[in-house]
């Protein structure tokens, strides 16, 4: 699996991007954790950008395992896991598989269960039908913000997202619209952050409360001026709040 890293001391931070995305959504944050010393990475995940080859299962449970395997291979016992919207139901079944693994949890634009599923299960049938092009995955990237990026950002959001295999973005939309941790997260006993953008359609603050109440101690955030990507969308107000937590200050 692909990831991109910076070296540095321990705790060692993982990022995981959501949907059609790749490592390139978790820059800015590495860039900052390494600023402040940190070892971290942001990966591809199987199926996903520069690991759009890679072999599944692309379930949720099948890429927490591939992270798993990563992790191994890496020598890397014990880490603080970043997710944000896929990438955090990802999370969500890491830490239920691999709980010792985990020692901090931040939870991003996600949620335990899809509200639409019948209607997700519908849009991941089209992304299979569909021509593999920028008009497909022009309207999903345009989700991904509450204002729209510029043409020059828009375009390279899509060529991320046409990265992708084409069978793993079908594969996963299935699996992450059937996914529903919400009755196990009483099981995850770590810090958690959650934050969540006030405008973010796919993945509701009130998403981010049903979590932080079945997670002993978790803490929920609300960035009031994003939608469901915070960490590119308000950088300064996102990462005010997540390193601190990340690098155990807070």
């Amino acid at each position: 699996m692909h990831s991109v890293e910076r070296t540095g001391q321990e705790p060692t931070v993982i990022c995981v991007h959501g949907y059609c995305q790749s490592s390139f959504y978790w820059l800015p944050t590495l860039d900052r954790l390494a600023a402040e010393g940190a070892r971290c990475s942001a990966v591809d995940l199987p199926g996903f950008g520069a690991s759009a080859t890679e072999p599944g299962p692309y379930t949720m449970e099948g890429l927490a395992d591939a992270l798993g395997r990563m992790l191994d291979a890496q020598g890397i016992a014990k880490i603080a896991l970043v997710g944000g919207s896929m990438g955090g139901v990802v999370a969500q079944h890491f830490v239920l598989r691999h709980p010792a693994r985990v020692e901090r949890l931040l939870l991003v634009a996600t949620g335990a269960y899809t509200a639409d599923p019948a209607g997700a299960l519908a849009k991941a049938d089209v992304v299979e039908a569909a021509a593999w092009d920028e008009e497909t995955v022009a309207p999903m990237v345009k989700g991904f913000f509450r204002q729209p990026p510029s043409e020059s950002q828009q375009k390279r959001y899509c060529s991320i997202a046409l990265a992708a295999s084409q069978q793993a973005a079908a594969a996963a939309g299935r699996s992450n619209a059937r996914s529903r941790t919400l009755g196990r997260l009483g099981e995850i006993k770590v810090p958690t952050l959650i934050i969540q953008g006030r405008h973010d359609r796919a993945r509701t603050p009130k998403h981010g409360a049903e979590m932080r109440d079945r997670i002993a101690g978790a803490r929920l955030e609300i960035l009031e001026e994003s939608g469901h990507t915070p960490q590119l969308e308000q950088p300064s107000e996102f990462h005010a709040l997540a390193l601190p937590f990340l690098l155990g200050r807070k």
